[in-house]
């Protein structure tokens, strides 16, 4: 429990309290649970533009509660209960000492030291579960990029730009020679799935891929477990792909999700173009046709978001042709623990 702030009431002094513990969320009320979501919610969506509805990701934190490798923290007001911020590490599968780290704080909670609270907490814990290094995002010129840089150990691994595309009425149906569209909802169709997993093997291909996503090797197996994590709560997974007609199979995809609870918006996860298939202008037609389906199957879809790594030029070049605009910055920032020093902000 920290002081945060005080004022006075004629001769009495009040200190408002910050109280930081571990979150579990199969042991707390729906109610405590659906403000820990709102506040996720609203950090996600103010850090990238888009995020899952509380409710939904509800319903995605009940589906996998009881996970050892996700770990999730609170901050609440001592003398309101009030949900304060919120802190979350998940462990990277491919290098157990690696987590990803989400830390959001309300925006009238800013400079009350919750934030400092959230991350000295979460860094004695993880660090007992065997987390040597942390990846998080700030956004460019906020505060929170200012606090990251204070801790030792610390480096800037990626320059991240958040994009937005306004969709307009679908234009005419365009084709490439020797291919042909393809899109689907939720499960991959049984004749595609294998040409599909090494579509996805290929987006480590992009520029700085291989700090966002482990090293994959995926076949059927792996496809179908990463589509059950996609469309989790109400998450609706829409891929397009161009297929190969001499061989029927997948040459280049594009991967979307909605969420039904909210379809004004859809949220552009991974585009990929296989080696022996580039150079045909298949990125932006799967993109483009991608557009189409999404205008005809969600009527109130307005906006798609995106995020592309700043050193990926032929991506941004593709969205640039199809309206996106960059909206906003993000770093990606890998702090290292340090055993011989302090870990704490300088």
């Amino acid at each position: 429990m920290i002081p945060t702030r005080g004022w006075q009431l004629g001769i009495v002094t009040w200190v408002s309290r910050v109280v930081v513990a571990e979150f579990v969320p199969s042991g707390s009320t729906a109610s405590v649970l659906h403000q820990w979501c709102e506040v996720f919610a609203e950090g996600q969506r103010h850090l990238s533009g888009t995020a899952p509805t509380a409710t939904a990701l509800m319903e995605m934190i009940e589906a996998e509660d009881g996970s050892v490798d996700v770990w999730r923290w609170i901050a609440r007001d001592g003398g309101t209960d009030e949900v304060l911020g919120i802190a979350q590490a998940r462990r990277n599968s491919a290098e157990p000492d690696l987590a990803e780290f989400r830390m959001y704080v309300t925006p009238h909670a800013l400079r009350r030291g919750v934030g400092r609270a959230l991350a000295e907490l979460a860094e004695v814990d993880i660090a007992g579960f065997g987390v040597r290094r942390i990846r998080v995002t700030a956004l460019v010129g906020s505060s929170a990029e200012h606090f990251l840089g204070s801790f030792d150990g610390h480096r800037v691994l990626l320059r991240l730009a958040n994009q937005v595309q306004h969709l307009s009425p679908p234009t005419a149906h365009s084709a490439r020679p020797g291919y042909r569209i393809v899109s689907w909802r939720n499960r991959t169709p049984d004749e595609l799935v294998h040409s599909f997993s090494e579509a996805l093997n290929r987006l480590l291909d992009a520029p700085g891929a291989e700090l966002q996503m482990p090293e994959r090797n995926w076949g059927a197996d792996e496809v179908r477990s990463w589509e059950q994590k996609m469309t989790g709560g109400s998450q609706v997974l829409l891929v397009c792909c161009a297929v190969d007609d001499s061989v029927g199979e997948v040459a280049a995809a594009t991967v979307v999700t909605v969420d039904e609870h909210d379809s004004t918006h859809a949220s552009q996860h991974d585009t990929v173009v296989l080696p022996q298939h580039r150079g045909h202008g298949l990125a932006r037609w799967v993109k483009e046709q991608q557009a189409s389906v999404l205008a005809a199957e969600f009527p109130s879809l307005r906006r798609i978001y995106t995020t592309v790594n700043a050193e990926n030029h032929p991506m941004l070049t593709v969205n640039r042709s199809l309206g996106y605009q960059t909206v906003a910055e993000r770093i990606l920032v890998e702090i290292r623990r340090v055993e011989s020093a302090s870990h704490k902000p300088r």
